[in-house]
């Protein structure tokens, strides 16, 4: 049978100790500078800021891209340009809702991870605010605004053209008012 061990044999080594002593010094560091900013960015994961500036740069993005370049065009359908419109604010503002509670709750775990020891990834959830681009409903309601601006144009050539047939002057004949007109036309399309 073997002895009992003895008490020495637990005693913690000089590595041990200072290890030990390391780790307390930066627990104690931990807890007086990180602590404090880990309840904060909890607080803060807690509040509407992070949708409300999200659900702005939505907002932001729809009304300049559908709204920044007005055409004769889009004033001729209102009833099409508004339904895009609205569509493409709503889907916006629904992916920016969303996108905005994932970085919540992306923080609020980071914040509870880094609590417990754990590396805090909420630089990485920030920058996906920055990421949320122009989703498939504003680039179709962009297309439609294309579309009806290049019908436009293709029939008002057509009648252009058939207005020279009709009212035009013939070859060597002198200008009349509808080809000064036509031309003053050319020149401001």
């Amino acid at each position: 049978m073997g002895s009992k061990p003895k008490k020495q044999d637990y005693k913690a080594s000089a590595a041990e100790q200072t290890e030990s002593k390391i780790a307390a010094e930066k627990a104690e560091f931990f807890n007086a500078n990180y602590a404090p900013l880990n309840v904060a960015e909890l607080k803060d994961s807690l509040t509407d800021d992070i949708k409300n500036l999200a659900r702005g740069r939505g907002n932001a993005d729809t009304m300049q891209a559908l709204t920044s370049n007005p055409s004769y065009a889009a004033t001729q359908d209102a009833g099409g340009v508004a339904s895009d419109l609205s569509g493409a604010y709503q889907a916006t503002l629904g992916g920016a809702t969303s996108g905005a509670l994932d970085i919540q709750n992306k923080r609020a775990a980071a914040a509870v991870g880094a609590a417990q020891g754990q590396t805090a990834a909420s630089a990485s959830a920030q920058s996906l605010l920055t990421n949320i681009g122009t989703n498939r409903t504003l680039e179709k309601a962009k297309n439609n605004e294309l579309m009806r601006g290049a019908k436009l144009d293709a029939g008002m050539k057509i009648a252009g053209a058939a207005g020279d047939k009709i009212f035009g002057s013939k070859e060597g004949e002198k200008q009349n008012a509808w080809d000064t007109m036509r031309k003053a036309a050319e020149k401001y399309s």
